[in-house]
């Protein structure tokens, strides 16, 4: 491992020196409250808001050890999903590398340069892949809970107002970020406070009025669309309210500002078993407008996404990626790293289908399985730094009975598929699930992906 990561950060080195800049210069603020320093490291939050502060979380304890341990190229602490990627040489698709840009800024002592906002769940959409937490349409109408409520007010507002000066960048995201009230009060104190501070917005396209366009010519904005599909029948199925007509005409007026501000937009884009056949027309499409492709890993649902399909489903995609390569010369920057993400998918794939092979699930019985499983929990807990060691033995105990509990409370899907996915699935990543979720919203997720 140790040969990996010196191979990464020489392909991907920043001026740090590290093998992630995330915890040194940026925070990430979720919809739950809980706060992290990357969109990756999901199991580590270094505070929840509003029980602690802005100033406590960013001078806390948990922050300063997991600054430590990436200085010393560690991964233990939250890490997996770099770790994996890392070891297993998949190094253009390292989560790390997306905040390398970063080294363009100094460390400011307490004072981030970068903000992650998802502090919000209205969304006009109910998209197939995502869940309740982040849309709340389909907490309403596919889950039939009551609605989220959100942490964030108006004080936390005002205690932003204290960082502001300080930041080079805010980006916004979750659910669509124009239909959430708070963002707008944050961005109207950006543009009085920081008015250079960068101010990125992940939209869904669908939504364009005066208030927006006045709204943009003000501050220092950067848009980025998300899509899963270029043609009207896909795009559609994918996005549950969406009219492709009125994406398109959206599309081409972010389109045109950030041409007429000159940044290159970016198009970022979910590959999952409804939309793979268009993955190789969605470069083509964003080379011919000059944008950047950013690929994003769906996991859950485990039904719709790539990851999960039959070895023999897996081989015909790649095959399919392999032959209808993007036709476009790489004439420039973004044709380049296009073509990066395009064949990083496709050495994803290769994993994917190696781990099948290798792992050979579909041979084994639901007892088998579910040992299997819990082998894997405990080994993961035991070889963990992040669990006290005279901890770990009652710590395998409480994490080993929540899952029999939600085990027993699914009853309504095939268990072989769900002790399958459980199997293939990041260790680490269900147990922050366990962390930072109650066990409902576990079920729920586990209810709905496994079909």
């Amino acid at each position: 491992m140790k040969n990996n990561i010196t191979q990464y950060k020489k392909k991907y080195s920043n001026k740090y020196k590290t093998i992630c800049i995330a915890p040194l210069l940026s925070l990430r603020f979720t919809v739950s409250g809980n706060v992290q320093v990357c969109c990756f490291n999901r199991l580590y939050t270094i505070g929840k808001y509003p029980e602690n502060s802005l100033t406590d979380i960013i001078n806390s304890n948990t922050l300063k050890q997991i600054k430590s341990k990436i200085e010393n190229d560690d991964l233990s602490f939250g890490c997996e999903y770099c770790y994996n990627l890392i070891s297993n040489k998949l190094y253009d698709s390292v989560g790390a590398k997306n905040y390398n840009y970063l080294d363009n800024y100094s460390i400011n002592a307490g004072f981030p340069v970068m903000m992650d906002f998802e502090i919000g769940n209205n969304c006009n959409l109910e998209c197939v892949m995502c869940n309740g937490e982040n849309s709340a349409l389909i907490r309403q109408n596919r889950e039939g809970k009551t609605p989220y409520k959100v942490p964030y007010t108006d004080n936390f507002v005002s205690e932003l107002e204290y960082y502001i000066p300080h930041l080079k960048e805010a980006r916004f995201v979750g659910g669509e970020p124009f239909m959430i009230d708070l963002n707008y009060k944050i961005w109207e104190k950006i543009i009085k406070i920081n008015p250079t501070c960068k101010i990125i917005i992940l939209t869904n396209g669908t939504i364009l009025n005066d208030r927006i366009k006045e709204l943009i010519e003000k501050g220092n904005f950067n848009i980025s669309i998300s899509a899963d599909g270029i043609n009207k029948l896909t795009y559609e199925s994918i996005r549950i309210n969406a009219k492709h007509e009125i994406f398109l005409n959206n599309f081409y007026y972010y389109l045109n500002y950030a041409k007429r501000n000159n940044y290159i937009m970016n198009f970022n884009f979910c590959p999952m078993s409804l939309n793979w056949k268009e993955i190789p027309e969605v470069f083509n499409f964003c080379n011919k407008e000059q944008l950047k492709v950013i690929i994003h890993t769906v996991y859950f649902p485990p039904h719709i996404a790539l990851w999960s399909l039959e070895t023999n489903k897996l081989l015909e995609i790649l095959n399919f990626l392999k032959q209808n390569t993007p036709k476009t010369k790489i004439f420039n920057k973004i044709h380049k790293e296009n073509n990066s993400a395009y064949y990083s998918l496709i050495k994803q794939l290769e994993k994917w289908i190696s781990i099948a092979e290798k792992n050979n699930y579909n041979n084994l019985n639901d007892s088998e399985l579910e040992s299997l499983f819990f082998n894997k929990l405990q080994n993961y807990i035991n070889n963990s730094k992040y669990f006290a060691i005279n901890d770990k033995v009652d710590i395998y105990k409480t994490y080993s009975e929540s899952f029999r509990n939600i085990f027993n409370k699914i009853d309504t899907i095939e268990k072989t598929k769900l002790y399958i996915f459980l199997n293939s699935f990041s260790i680490e990543l269900l147990i922050a699930e366990l962390i930072n979720n109650d066990s409902n919203k576990i079920i729920d997720r586990l209810k709905y992906g496994i079909k």
